[in-house]
């Protein structure tokens, strides 16, 4: 008894079609045609598409599909013949149209922006960083005068007591300040627009 790929083979021949002919007239693949005409079933998509491609080829060939259904369900044994998924997903590979292009663009443009939006938010409510290094707390000194000095923010706005003082473009800033006799609360505060204020005290006691 002749099977279903030597029945659809053979008609095809006598009929002088080739596969590429039949592959565009039912937009099937040509290897999944080839595949069939081989009964290499473990090359072809699930079973349920085989039976589709099966009746649609039967049809145009002018054969019965009902009878030639039956005879591949008969030959055909899943456990004989394990299926390759590999034509099935060449079927989706992902192509790069200009529709999904300008839609990759325009998502990469709303995550930027959310981001630069989402840093710029947590830096209005972070506090300025600022870094006293000179006085240290807690001293006691006999010279009348005292060097404030340390680093901020380079957007950031110094004061000393109350006194603004220059920060330059890394964010230093110094400035002499005179003591009084006993002792001294000298308050450091750094602050940025719309952001909470960062204060650093130093307490220095000025001796005779």
């Amino acid at each position: 008894m002749s099977t279903v790929s030597q029945i659809l083979s053979q008609k095809r021949k006598e009929q002088d079609i080739t596969l590429e002919t039949i592959s565009r007239d039912l937009h099937i693949k040509a290897e999944n045609l080839k595949a069939i005409e081989s009964a290499d079933w473990k090359s072809l998509p699930d079973p349920a598409f085989v039976q589709g491609f099966i009746k649609s080829y039967c049809q145009y060939l002018g054969l019965d599909p009902n009878y030639m259904l039956a005879l591949y369900r008969r030959e055909y044994d899943p456990k004989k013949h394990p299926q390759s998924t590999s034509i099935f997903k060449k079927s989706q590979t992902f192509f790069l149209t200009p529709a999904r292009l300008a839609a990759i663009i325009f998502v990469i443009i709303v995550i930027v922006f959310v981001s630069y939006l989402f840093f710029q938010y947590t830096s209005i409510l972070n506090s300025p960083k600022l870094v006293v290094n000179n006085p240290q707390d807690n001293q006691t000194t006999s010279v009348p005068v005292t060097l404030i000095s340390g680093k901020t923010e380079k957007d950031a706005t110094v004061s000393v007591n109350g006194d603004f003082i220059p920060v330059d473009q890394n964010g230093n800033f110094s400035k002499e300040l005179k003591l009084s006799d006993g002792q001294n609360t000298i308050e450091i505060i750094a602050a940025k627009r719309l952001s909470p204020k960062t204060k650093v005290t130093r307490i220095i006691r000025l001796s005779p």
